[in-house]
């Protein structure tokens, strides 16, 4: 079953969609045109259809991608983020991998899996680059679980959790 936020994103999508083809259509605006129309409609059949309806221009939507093109770093989210390893270290992750805590990954809720980013440790300006390879986290309040390799390098091992940016560096 789709999820209620899952179902949303597609009714919006579905409805800018249609909102752009339906502004990019060419219509009638003055009365003038309109008895004009009528009159082209009744003279000249085509077969089986008015002349009107053989007019109607075809509409070509375009495909529109959110991610980046380029490999700026974008701003993302601030928030709490830990981190998980010995007890998962060997088990499957969300996207099927084996789980090593010496490898530069990290959980996300919901970017999609591959996603590189950069993690800034804002309490001592200390960062390292992630790739998402899990789900999570599932602790109300916190953003993304890293490695424990990830952990080591922004220097939040000791403490458990750290204020920390996170910046999209290629998706």
């Amino acid at each position: 079953m789709i999820r209620l936020k899952t179902r949303r994103r597609i009714v919006l999508a579905i409805g800018a969609t249609a909102f752009v083809t339906v502004a990019s259509m060419s219509a009638f605006t003055s009365a003038k045109e309109i008895a004009t129309a009528n009159a082209v409609v009744a003279d000249y059949p085509v077969n089986g259809a008015t002349a009107l309806e053989s007019k109607v221009p075809s509409v070509n939507v375009q495909k529109t991608s959110f991610a980046p093109t380029d490999t700026k770093l974008r701003a993302l989210q601030t928030g709490v983020a830990s981190y998980y390893g010995p007890g998962f270290h060997g088990r499957r992750t969300a996207n099927g991998e084996t789980f090593n805590m010496n490898a530069m990954t990290a959980a996300h809720r919901t970017l999609p899996f591959g996603t590189k980013l950069k993690v800034t440790n804002l309490n001592n300006g200390q960062s390292t680059i992630v790739r998402v390879n899990d789900r999570g986290p599932y602790v109300g309040g916190r953003i993304i679980d890293l490695s424990v390799a990830a952990a080591k390098q922004i220097g939040s091992t000791t403490s458990g959790t750290a204020q920390v940016k996170l910046e999209v560096v290629e998706q």
